[in-house]
Parts: structure tokens; sequence; C-alpha cells
């Protein structure tokens, strides 16, 4: 019978210690700069403007009653503005001339639609392209904002919405742009029902039953609530990407195969490529029953040669299973990327507690200590990715650019802020070795072995 190991934590504390001093001293000897890794989130003024931007082009049928159920929400007085963009008829070449008067006459009858809706909530603006621009352009261009504190709902015109969707959206604002809960990271919220996983070929999304709102990568587009920021930054993405032919590729996502069969018409691949690059991320519902407070009727057109009907029933008040007033706060909420593999963003050790309960959450024997010093971004990246690939998952993180580890600890990885964690060193006067070894001893820690990676 072997003794019983001594739990060697503090020792590795203290080894730990003396390599970040080291690696920290040969790295910002040449310069005082010492930025925090993760930089303060301000909030924008939560009196915020909110705007939907509806999308509509030649179903009538289907803007109608897109439009009585927005008019039939509960905007509980506040001021809503809806902006209608009507895209122009696609010219065909040799159409007869009873065929282009079907589709002036079904143009004027829409516009005529629109001008006798009335909107009491706040303004009410549409814009009629003169020439046909496509989905794609219509999701693109139909918003920039003009204030970090106006958002846009954008919404299809074979949607219906749930009476309740405003004061849910109106809810997560307050709540999600709140300086305890705001997160940069977040780009929006969706109203559909999750369906799948885009990492995954579209397998079935699989979701605990318990779940009510929880954050995804994937982008929705059966009601999807932008915030400022985050839009600002794509569309500034998209233009480089676009003017350098950089097409929107991302291996193994289901939105590969779409942009391949539908190519410019559709803008998600481009959206998705970009919320991959940056490892952002989107709000979610789940609702008992497959219900939404947004349900697409997935009419004909761009993404479907037939009407196919909704996948999911609309929620009312009488099937609400959550109060609106209990949102959780971000930090108890699960983070789930393309393959909803569920991330941990935000794991950043600054001091020596972080670093003993990052050590817990790992819950392996052995931890590989991997530092990034004086390593170019594109082979930190590159190396991450392999190990993955070897299922290898036990790592934290240590040094490297400040942007590159924001990055990386947004996405989920463990890392260490060599700056922060210096400076808790530093300002410790004494360590009481016993009183340290009896916490661990008390805490249930098991024996762990460490590993260091070294450039």
């Amino acid at each position: 019978m072997q003794p019983k190991r001594r739990p060697p934590s503090l020792l590795f504390f203290l080894s730990f210690a003396a390599l970040l001093l080291f690696s920290f001293h040969s790295t910002t000897s040449s310069s005082s700069r010492s930025s925090p890794l993760l930089s303060e989130n301000h909030n924008p003024n939560p009196r915020f403007t909110f705007i939907i931007k509806l999308l509509t082009f030649d179903r009538i049928d289907s803007l109608r009653r897109c439009l009585r159920s927005l008019a039939a929400a509960d905007y509980a007085g506040d001021r809503v503005h809806l902006h209608v963009l009507v895209d122009h008829f696609r010219p065909a070449n040799g159409s007869s001339a009873p065929s282009v008067d079907r589709k002036l006459e079904e143009s004027r009858r829409i516009l005529d639609l629109i001008d006798r809706f009335r909107w009491v909530h706040g303004e009410k603006i549409v814009h009629y392209r003169t020439a046909n621009a496509g989905l794609q352009a219509q999701w693109l261009e139909a918003w920039w904002p003009i204030s970090d504190d106006e958002f846009a709902f954008v919404v299809e015109d074979d949607l219906e919405l749930s009476p309740l969707y405003y004061k849910f959206l109106k809810r997560l604002i307050l709540k999600y742009y709140d300086p305890a809960n705001y997160d940069a990271s977040i780009y929006g919220a969706s109203l559909q029902r999750p369906r799948f996983v885009a990492g995954k070929k579209g397998n079935k999304l699989q979701l605990s039953s318990e779940t009510r709102i929880f954050l995804y990568q994937m982008v929705g587009t059966w009601g999807q609530l932008l915030f400022p920021k985050p839009w600002k930054e794509f569309r500034l993405w998209y233009d480089e990407h676009k003017a350098k032919e950089i097409k929107p590729i991302l291996q193994g996502m289901v939105t590969t195969a779409w942009y391949k069969r539908f190519g410019e018409r559709i803008w998600t691949p481009w959206f998705i490529k970009f919320v991959h690059s940056r490892g952002y991320y989107n709000l979610y519902t789940h609702f008992k029953q497959e219900r939404a407070l947004s349900i697409s009727h997935r009419d004909a057109g761009v993404n479907y040669g037939k009407t196919v009907g909704p996948d999911s029933s609309l929620l009312v008040d009488e099937s609400l299973d959550f109060s609106l007033r209990e949102l959780p706060p971000l930090r108890n909420l699960k983070w789930y990327d393309f393959c909803f593999a569920e991330t941990h963003p935000g794991r950043t050790v600054s001091n020596f507690d972080q670093l003993r309960s990052m050590l817990h959450s790992l819950k392996q024997k052995t931890i590989f200590v991997i530092s990034l010093y004086q390593t170019t971004e594109r082979i930190a990246r590159n190396l991450i990715c392999n190990l993955e690939k070897v299922g290898l998952v036990n790592f934290i993180l240590l040094g490297g650019y400040p942007e590159l580890l924001i990055d990386l600890a947004r996405r989920g990885y463990p890392v260490v802020d060599t700056s922060q964690l210096v400076s808790s060193i530093r300002q410790v006067k004494s360590i009481d070795l016993e009183h340290e070894t009896d916490i661990i001893k008390r805490s249930g820690s098991k024996p762990l072995q460490f590993k260091s990676a070294w450039n």
C-alpha cells in the first residue's frame, strides 16, 4: 500500500508564481504597459430606441398577417417605431406585358395595404425600392444604428409575433444592457424556437426541459433583435471581406451548404462567419411544447420553394410558463458554441483565489499550462485547434497579447492575466503555508499533476 500523497496544490501555486514572475519580467522589461485583460464594460443609456424593421417583397397575405400581429402586441404605452422596407419585383427578360402588369398591380396592392395600416405607437416609415435588391441586401441595408442605445428588431413578412414579444424584449434589454449584466460579446436575441445545431450539419438541438433562456452563437432570422455595436462591427467586417472576395465558408457548418446552394441571395453565412471569428453569442428562449414568441409560417420565397407552415406554436399570456421579471443574470445562464458544446466565457485568472477556482472547475488530474508569450496569434490558434482535435481540454493559457487573451477568454478558454496576477503576488507580504494547505485539504482537492508547455 502506497503512502497517502500530500496535495501539491500550494507547491504548484508557488512554482507557478515564480514562473509567472520570470516570464512576465522577460516580456515586459522593455515596456511599462500593464493593461487589464478584460476591459470594463459600460452600459449605454437605458432609455433606448426600439425600431421594428419589417422586410417585405411580394407576399401580401403574409404581410397582412404579420402587420396584424405587430399591431396586437402589448407596447405598454412605449414609443416604438415601424420601418417597412418594400423590395421591388424582379424584372424578367422577355416577360409579356400582362405579366409585368400583374407584378405592378401586386406592388400597388402591397403599398396600399401599408399606407392604410394604422400605427399609433411611433413613427411609420416606408421605403419602396426602385429595383430588386434581394433578401441579402434587405437585411444588410435595413439598419445603421445612429446611437449605442438604438435597437432594431428585424421581421420578415411571413412571421407572426406573440402579443408578449415586446414586453419580453424590453425586459431583456433592460436586464442584459444593465452594467451588472452587460457583455460586449452578445450581439442580440432571437425569439424563434431553437431548432438545430449549426456546427453539426443541422442535427436537432437538445435542451433540458428546465432551460428557459440560454446563449447560443447561431443567429435566428425568425424575429432577431440586433444590438447596435456588434451590427456596426459586422457591417464593416462584411465590407472588408466582400471587397477582398473572401467567401463565408466554414468547414463542418451547415451554413456552408446553404451558401453553396443560394450564394449571395442569403446573408446568414456572412454573419455566422463573422460571429465565429469574434466568438459572439445570441440570447435564445426555450419554452415547453415547442412554443415561441415568434413563428415563421415558412411561406414560399427565397428559402422555401413552397409554403411549409410553422414548426412552432405561438406563445400567449395563458401559456407563459415563467415570469418576465425573473430573467436570470448572465452568469447563471448556459453558453453554447456552434456545435452546441457548453462554453464558459470569461474564465480569467487575476489572483490566487481565482486560480484555485479555475483548477477545480477543470476537474482534471493533469493540467497543462501553456505559455503564449512571444507567440503569434496564428500559431496560438493553430496550437489550440490541434489540442482540441486530439481531445486535450485540460489546459490553461498563460501570457500572450492582451487582445488575443480577451478573445480566447470570450470563447471560453481558461486564461491567466499575468499583469493582474503578478500584481496580486507583489501585494502579498507573507503566506501562511500551513493555513493554506489546511484550506486545500478541507476543500477536498485531489492531488493534481501540473505540466507546463513553454515556447
